[in-house]
């Protein structure tokens, strides 16, 4: 029997599995965390994994970023995904955890293309500033790469899917109860 949180997660889910397989528009993602001062901190991230039997999602990031720190000190997260052509936008909240366990860092960081593991290369950390024109220095040693390399894995707890294709508009919010999912119609 399906219920209606199994009715209302089917798409996001499927849409989330998609775009951690292939480029979809829900493939970049925006990452919301807090900031050591209080203030929310948003920018870009492409989803790299999702577990739908655990709601997890997975993402790539450099281990020296804001985020990480961010993240360490409140797991708090909410993350936006938009699909123009749907006309769907989907909130995800939960709890976010930077992985330690070098043994699945290790095959994170062997699951990445080439292009992605280049962008770790750069010797400074990111958002530090670089003098005028200058191309910011990187190194050519991968295993230095690899250790600028974190994964972040989050477990969302709250989905808020928004579609505008249709008329009148349709909101659905899902939140984890227990083992499962309740979910219920709201005003758009």
């Amino acid at each position: 029997m399906t219920t209606t949180a199994d009715a209302a997660l089917a798409p996001v889910w499927d849409a989330l599995a998609a775009a951690t397989t292939r480029r979809t528009p829900f493939t970049l993602a925006s990452l919301a965390t807090v900031s050591a001062d209080g203030a929310p901190r948003s920018r870009s991230v492409i989803l790299r994994s999702w577990e739908p039997g655990r709601a997890a999602l997975g993402l790539a990031t450099d281990a020296r970023s804001a985020k990480v720190r961010e993240i360490r000190a409140d797991p708090r997260v909410s993350l936006v995904v938009w699909d123009d052509d749907a006309q769907v936008q989907v909130r995800l909240e939960g709890r976010a955890a930077v992985v330690d366990d070098p043994a699945e860092l290790r095959r994170r960081w062997e699951g990445l293309g080439a292009r992605s593991r280049r962008g770790y290369a750069t010797v400074g950390v990111p958002g530090t500033p670089v003098d005028g024109d200058a191309t910011p220095a990187r190194d050519d040693d991968e295993a230095v790469w690899s250790a600028r390399f974190a994964w972040v894995e989050v477990v969302v707890d709250r989905v808020d899917r928004l579609d505008l294709s249709s008329e009148p508009h349709d909101r659905v919010v899902a939140e984890r109860a227990g083992a499962g999912w309740r979910a219920r119609r709201v005003v758009p």
